[in-house]
């Protein structure tokens, strides 16, 4: 159960991960350093991926400045979930309390990372004309598998 709880958060994570870029998931990034998950870098790639127009980079570039501090928090919230998740079910004695009370902290940090993702991308939507649209969607598509088993260096398609 506590597996499966936790493949689906990584699926949650992951999603709201490739639409912000793709961006792997860096200490630096997680402590608001210039790492990965840098609204730069996210609004780079968005242009880059959908072709977006100066005016379109722009606007994703003030959408993400914004959620900037917001995403970052977030994924510390998942990072310090996850880690007392593992904590809880190594601990000896088994602490069934408290392995229940970690999964489902972790379960609110991903629902509280599933919501922000939504947010962000609802703000963007809106920018792309039907084939961006459409480029966008597929960003969140495939791959799940590197991430869920830790790998810090999504593929990059196409």
């Amino acid at each position: 159960m506590l597996r499966t709880i936790h493949q689906a958060g990584i699926r949650l994570v992951v999603a709201a991960a490739l639409v912000f870029a793709q961006a792997s998931m860096s200490p630096a990034a997680a402590s608001g350093g210039p790492g990965p998950l840098s609204s730069e870098k996210m609004a780079g790639h968005l242009t880059r991926k959908l072709n977006l127009s100066d005016a379109q980079a722009q606007q994703v570039q003030q959408i993400l400045d914004a959620r900037q501090a917001q995403m970052t928090a977030q994924f510390q919230a998942l990072k310090n979930a996850r880690q007392a998740l593992r904590q809880a079910t190594v601990a000896n004695p088994v602490d069934e309390g408290a392995i229940r009370n970690a999964a489902q902290a972790l379960a609110q940090a991903e629902g509280d990372a599933a919501l922000l993702h939504a947010q962000v991308h609802a703000q963007i939507l809106p920018l792309l004309n039907a084939d961006q649209q459409q480029k966008f969607a597929a960003l969140g598509d495939g791959r799940h598998g590197h991430w869920a088993h830790g790998s810090h260096a999504p593929a990059e398609s196409q």
